[in-house]
């Protein structure tokens, strides 16, 4: 029997939940006034995404362009051949030695979960889900991605971008740098982890703001980020260069701007942006207008759902319990990453954090990893011998199941 009804009625988390939890296989269509997106599940795992706006392959094709992985002309090329032979794009790409496997890799996993975390951003639209016996997918070069992957992202995203669109309200914004360049100190990120046990965690090197006097330290993403603000490029074109999710590029150029390493020179024109995002008109007034009232109701909804930031308004109770359960697994996840960093922190100190902000500052966690999915802040304390770590209720009290009491060697003297 086929799931569908409308948004509005039954959210897309807890679409995603369901088809994971029942590890279904088949087509989810997801249709709005201006785009339909399908995701591709098998045994309840994403393993494709495509767009009516823009195409997968014409996506991803064009992102290898910018990149300079692919030059225009061998695409096109390949796309001759593809009406040829209806291969797939990425592998006449790869089997023609036009890119490398890892490129086709990287440059797939990006493009589907940019069509899969943009649909978590609507509000309105209708949904069909058609299980099927089998799906059809590129298996050799992309990795499916988990039900509950995508719920974990997709609550970060949901409770962080109001605030970045902010000060980021649209793809065609321009910045420019503020600080020598010669200032700018790579370290950290994916070229950290060697044979470090926590080289696995999220976490981000300590940061620090523009100074006339000192090195600012950013991580390789941050930097490859950091060197296409150049005055010029939007911030779809920083995007479409970098290769990365349009979410981790403008949560960086949001934290770059926080910093003071960048600031915003007005608009320019995102021309590969256009078929994906519609721009506003020739009028900047008006859409500075609607961009106010977006950021006004944004803001207004994470109040209002702080607590359950997937409510739908007249779910009924047997569904709300599985995804209570599945925010349950989120903060599992959360303490367990914080009990890492903390082994990692002595690890690196001879002694224990006195706080979990200690954690951030030294780049072991993420800020957002310090609250639980509901907003309350994780107890943590140290004891005679080593430390408590817990999530706790409304009431303050421990919840069950999730104290993490550990005795550690003794501190450094």
């Amino acid at each position: 029997m086929a799931l569908e009804g409308t948004i509005k009625d039954f959210g897309l988390p807890d679409i995603f939940q369901l088809i994971g939890l029942q590890r279904k296989t088949g087509v989810l269509t997801l249709k709005s006034d201006k785009e339909t997106v399908t995701v591709t599940f098998e045994n309840g795992m994403v393993v494709m995404a495509d767009s009516s706006a823009k195409r997968l392959e014409d996506r991803l094709g064009n992102v290898l362009v910018k990149q300079g992985k692919l030059t225009k002309e061998r695409l096109d090329e390949a796309l001759q051949t593809q009406k040829a032979t209806l291969q797939r794009l990425g592998h006449i790409l790869v089997t023609q030695n036009y890119i490398t496997t890892k490129d086709l890799k990287d440059a797939l996993q990006v493009q589907v979960s940019q069509i899969v975390f943009k649909v978590f951003r609507w509000r309105e639209g209708e949904y069909h889900f058609a299980p099927t016996d089998s799906v059809d997918y590129d298996r050799e070069n992309f990795n499916p991605m988990s039900a509950d992957f995508i719920l974990m992202e997709g609550i970060r995203m949901v409770d962080e971008w109001p605030i970045i669109e902010k000060k980021i309200p649209s793809m065609d914004i321009v910045f420019r740098s503020v600080v020598d360049p010669s200032l700018i100190e790579v370290g950290g990120g994916e070229d950290g982890g060697g044979d470090d046990p926590f080289a696995g965690l999220s976490a981000e090197p300590k940061r620090s703001a523009a100074s006339s006097s000192s090195k600012i330290r950013l991580t390789p993403e941050e930097e490859r980020i950091y060197r296409k603000v150049d005055g010029t490029r939007t911030v779809q074109a920083i995007i479409d260069g970098t290769g990365m999710a349009e979410f981790e590029v403008c949560r960086t150029l949001f934290d770059l701007l926080n910093r003071n390493l960048i600031s915003t020179v007005g608009r320019g024109v995102a021309k590969e942006s256009a078929a994906v995002r519609p721009e506003a008109p020739a009028s900047a007034a008006p859409g500075y207008v609607v961009v106010a009232v977006v950021a006004m109701l944004s803001v207004v909804g994470v109040f209002a759902h702080l607590r359950s930031p997937f409510a739908v308004t007249g779910l009924s109770p047997f569904l709300q319990s599985p995804f209570e359960r599945l925010l349950e697994g989120v903060s599992h996840t959360r303490l367990e990453r914080l009990d890492r960093a903390i082994l990692a922190f002595h690890l690196r100190h001879g002694a224990l954090p006195r706080t979990l902000e200690d954690l951030v500052e030294e780049g072991l966690a993420d800020r957002s990893f310090l609250r639980d999915p509901w907003a309350r802040p994780y107890h943590y304390a140290l004891t005679e011998n080593g430390y408590l770590l817990n999530a706790v209720d409304d009431a303050g009290r421990p919840v069950a199941g999730t104290v993490i009491e550990r005795v550690v060697p003794a501190e450094k003297p």
